[in-house]
């Protein structure tokens, strides 16, 4: 007999514990970023990040929408899911984090290589690295986000 309680809304007893959604954001996977248009719409594109000291960190490009959405209202929000029921059907679940926070851009070269380099190698591999210095030359910012609430499910928690 079916699970009568609701697979589509985020309660309490499906909520993620804080080791649960930290193993949620380690896993290599989008997130998407939204940021605050200033004219009623929301600006959302999928993002690679690293989640680092509780933080999200992203490398944005030069001219990024979201670099001046950020620098007049620094709310963001990143939603990182994982949805199997999309290849096995409602019985797999999914999982989510909706990360409700405030954005802080650095400019600082050191933290940009690093964090650039480390979120291309977590998704592309090690050989990554050759993409490096042209991504630099672009100009690059540095976007942590740090969270303010969150937002979590599990559908395969009863």
């Amino acid at each position: 007999m079916p699970n009568p309680r609701s697979k589509s809304t985020a309660t309490k007893e499906n909520a993620l514990t804080a080791d649960e959604r930290d193993a949620l954001l380690a896993a290599r996977q989008d997130a998407r970023l939204g940021t605050n248009r200033g004219d009623g719409w929301w600006h959302i594109t999928p993002i690679w990040y690293v989640w680092e000291d509780g933080c999200f960190r992203h490398t944005l490009g030069a001219g990024r929408r979201h670099l001046r959405n950020l620098h007049a209202d620094p709310h963001a929000t990143v939603c990182v899911d994982q949805d199997p029921r999309l290849d096995e059907g409602l019985q797999a679940g999914a999982r989510a984090v909706v990360c409700f926070g405030t954005a802080e851009c650095s400019t600082d070269e050191g933290l940009i290589r690093d964090v650039t380099e480390r979120i291309l190698v977590r998704y592309l591999g090690p050989d990554a690295t050759e993409y490096l210095d042209p991504i630099m030359a672009e100009g690059r910012t540095i976007v942590t986000i740090s969270p303010q609430d969150w937002l979590t499910w599990d559908y395969n928690k009863d």
